[in-house]
């Protein structure tokens, strides 16, 4: 009776490795469909994904509301690429803002205007950094016409720990951040189950 009942209990730990590992392989597909108009996901292992945004990154406006006025905060995130160790993720600072990309933003807004851009954010645990890929935004735009060297660019390493990823979709932006939170979620459940 022993025998049977650690043959079942090992079989029921190989099935629930199995869900994971599906669940794991299913969320990184839904995190390439869903970024596939904004640029590129890479997965390396089960572990590290590699994301490559379309050049040049947008300038985010994201108007504050403070004391009865609106001021603006400005983003961009000039990225080649950003390795992302999904374990160093932290699921919890995984945020979505509805962002305005067209530069005359300020002076056309109006009280109650939403963004016609999503930007997922997306932070590192404690102690944890992104390895990237960074470029020089102003001289990206410069560029003439077809095919440059990266040196063309300023392209550079990088470590940051936050960054953000920007979708014309909203809907793409949260089958994206949902996406990568499962993904993170069952990377932090395998490691602590092998």
């Amino acid at each position: 009776m022993k025998y049977f009942s650690l043959v079942a209990l090992g079989s029921l730990s190989l099935s629930a490795a199995s869900a994971l590992s599906q669940d794991l392989s299913s969320n990184l597909q839904a995190m390439k469909n869903s970024y596939a108009a904004s640029g590129n996901i890479v997965v390396v292992d089960k572990n590290i994904i590699v994301i490559e945004p379309k050049m040049p990154a947008p300038l985010c406006a994201l108007p504050k509301f403070q004391d009865g006025k609106t001021t603006w905060s400005f983003y961009t995130f000039p990225l080649a690429s950003i390795t992302v160790p999904l374990a160093d993720v932290d699921e919890s600072l995984i945020l979505e803002n509805r962002v305005f990309s067209s530069p005359d933003a300020p002076q056309s807004y109006k009280p109650g205007d939403v963004g016609e851009t999503t930007m997922v954010v997306i932070a590192s645990k404690p102690g944890k950094q992104f390895h990237t890929l960074i470029y020089d935004l102003q001289k990206f735009a410069r560029l003439s016409p077809g095919p440059h060297s990266s040196k063309d660019y300023d392209q550079a390493p990088d470590d940051t720990e936050a960054f953000g990823l920007t979708f014309a979709d909203p809907a793409a932006a949260r089958t994206f951040a949902a996406a990568l939170r499962n993904a993170v979620i069952a990377t932090s459940t395998r490691a602590a189950n092998p």
